[in-house]
Parts: structure tokens; C-alpha cells; sequence
């Protein structure tokens, strides 16, 4: 565990350059797409944020944990804040058990669930609990840094083991009862991406245990068997710390960082996962990291994240003409 958290503070602290080289194959794929971008606010009442694990639940956008402007220094914080139009937002009287960055929230079952993450101590969590306000002991050990999301039915964790340096999977039908898929569904690795598209489970890009930058894809239709996809050195160059969400039948990678850039603001997209392109129209998004982008009110929205220098509270919209 303490070799991935080092990682983990490695990429939050913005310090230093990796040595490695970026692949700057051309990408191929269908003509490009025009966006527009909506700046919805330039700060909201959370302030300046970043890490926080956010998703849409009973027609409310809800934030937790991560790092705010109410926070010292590098602390993460055990706030609650929901929105009725992700805009203006209110704190909720009841706060997380622990201040977490590295968590996830996931919507399964009518209810918000939260796994794992990382307190300020730098202890990984082996914590699941719901909205129900019933929590367990998560039978996968502690993560953080992970993905997790919900296909055919089941919400899945797909999770860098520290110890196996291998990427475990696990899943539940009902939030209590968990099966494990694979424990080494491909090398180990830390903020990567995982979305569902076209009936099957793909993760994205990440970090190492090295340290190394991945442009890896994976793919499965059943969560237990992985197969990387061929074309893998002529997409993006090795990211992590962005976002890859689903919008219009299109996979948008959004931010991160990259072996040669601290902070970017590409957008990728792909409709199939295979070809891709890189979006060369006006963009005026902070490059950035640890932000979070959601699929919320027919467009993209893209909320806080580390910039260079600081930390930005701004949350965009995006949608595709």
C-alpha cells in the first residue's frame, strides 16, 4: 500500500516531470466534433475544490470528500454538498466518517454508494457504505484511487492490488454479497477510468507502480476476462488524473496529465473505443487534474480540479453540437 500512495501523493503535490516520452501517433476516427462550453460558475459555495467524488442521485448533483477551500493546506475534507441545478450548492448536516480523496460514489440499486479512498493519514479504506446508512467491511481489502461502476445489473470495483501489483475485480448484485471476477485482470495501476459502452466494461489509462503513465484500454463483457485492445499505441500518449465519461454514444476523456504536461485540457472522443479524436477547436478549459466530469442535463459538466498554481472552483458545461 505504500508504494501506490506515494504515487498518489506524487501526482497531487505537482512536483516533478516523469522522464518518460508520449506517443504522438495521428489519431483517425470520424470528423471532428464542434463543442460549446459554458462556464456556470466561476466559484461555487464549496470554493476552489479538487478530488472530490461526485455523482447524480435523485435529481441532485452530490459531492463528497476530496480537497476545498475550507480545508487546510492538503487535508481532504468529510464534506457533503449536493446542488439542484449544479450550480448553486448547499452542505448537508451529515458529513463522510473519514476526510477521503481517492474514494468513489456510484449510483446502484436507488442508492449512493461510497467505497474505499484515503484519509489524511494516508490509510487506504476498506470501507462500503450506502445512502441507507448501513455500511460494511469491503471483503476486497482496502482501495483507493479506484473505479467503480455498474454493468448488467452489478456494481463492479476494479482496483490496483498493492501487494499483487495486479488489478483485482470484484463485484455484488446487491451491495452485500461480493463475488471476486479476477485477481489479476491486468497490471496494477491507480487513477485510471472505467465507463460502460456498447455492452461492455473498459478501463482507461492510469498510473503504474512504477509510475509510469498508461494509454492502455482494457475490455470485458463479463468483468472477469480482459483483452487489450491492439490499437493501443496510436491513441492518446499515457494519462491519468483525467476523466473519461459517456455523452451522445461517445466515450470524452477530459484533462489529466501526461508524461511531458503537469496539466492538460485535451478532450478526446471516440464512438467505439478503437479510433479517436483529438478535439481542436476552442477550448477554454483550464488544463487540469483531479477534477470530476459528470453526464448530467444533456451535457458534459466538468467541476474544479488542480491547476497549475492552485486549485480551480470553476464548473463548466459542454455539449456537442
Amino acid at each position: 500500500m505504500k508504494t501506490l500512495k506515494i504515487l498518489f501523493l506524487f501526482l497531487l503535490s505537482l512536483l516533478q516531470f516523469s522522464c518518460d516520452t508520449d506517443d504522438d501517433s495521428i489519431l483517425t476516427g470520424p470528423p471532428a466534433s464542434e463543442l460549446t462550453f459554458n462556464l456556470e460558475t466561476n466559484q461555487d459555495q464549496m470554493g476552489d475544490f479538487f478530488c472530490n467524488s461526485m455523482a447524480v442521485y435523485n435529481g441532485k448533483v452530490w459531492s463528497t470528500g476530496g480537497d476545498n477551500s475550507y480545508t487546510n493546506g492538503m487535508e481532504y475534507s468529510d464534506d457533503v454538498w449536493t446542488s439542484a441545478d449544479g450550480i448553486a450548492w448547499v452542505s448537508e448536516v451529515d458529513n463522510l466518517e473519514q476526510q477521503l480523496c481517492g474514494h468513489t460514489l456510484t449510483v446502484f440499486d436507488n442508492k449512493l454508494w461510497l467505497i474505499g479512498g484515503e484519509n489524511n493519514s494516508g490509510d487506504w479504506q476498506n470501507y462500503i457504505g450506502n445512502s441507507d446508512e448501513i455500511s460494511s467491511t469491503a471483503p476486497f481489502g482496502a482501495v483507493a484511487y479506484h473505479q467503480t461502476i455498474v454493468f448488467n445489473n452489478r456494481m463492479y470495483v476494479i482496483a490496483g492490488d498493492p501487494i499483487t501489483e495486479n488489478t483485482k475485480v470484484w463485484s455484488t448484485e446487491d451491495g452485500t454479497s461480493w463475488v471476486e471476477e479476477t485477481a489479476s485482470a491486468f497490471s496494477g495501476r491507480v487513477w485510471h477510468r472505467a465507463i460502460v459502452l456498447n455492452n461492455a466494461l473498459y478501463v482507461l489509462g492510469g498510473e503504474n507502480v512504477s509510475g509510469s503513465k498508461l494509454n492502455e484500454i482494457w475490455r470485458s463483457t463479463n468483468g472477469r476476462d480482459w483483452t487489450l485492445l491492439t490499437n493501443n499505441t496510436s491513441i492518446f500518449p499515457g494519462i491519468n488524473g483525467h476523466t473519461a465519461t459517456v455523452y451522445n454514444n461517445k466515450v470524452w476523456i477530459i484533462g489529466g496529465r501526461t508524461t511531458t504536461d503537469l496539466f492538460t485540457n485535451n478532450i478526446y472522443y471516440s464512438s467505439d473505443l478503437e479510433n479517436w479524436i483529438k478535439y481542436d477547436g476552442a477550448n477554454p478549459l483550464d488544463p487540469l487534474v483531479a477534477h470530476s466530469t459528470l453526464f448530467y442535463n444533456d451535457a458534459l459538466w466538468v467541476f474544479g480540479g488542480r491547476i497549475d498554481g492552485g486549485v480551480t472552483g470553476k464548473i463548466w458545461s459542454i455539449k456537442e453540437d
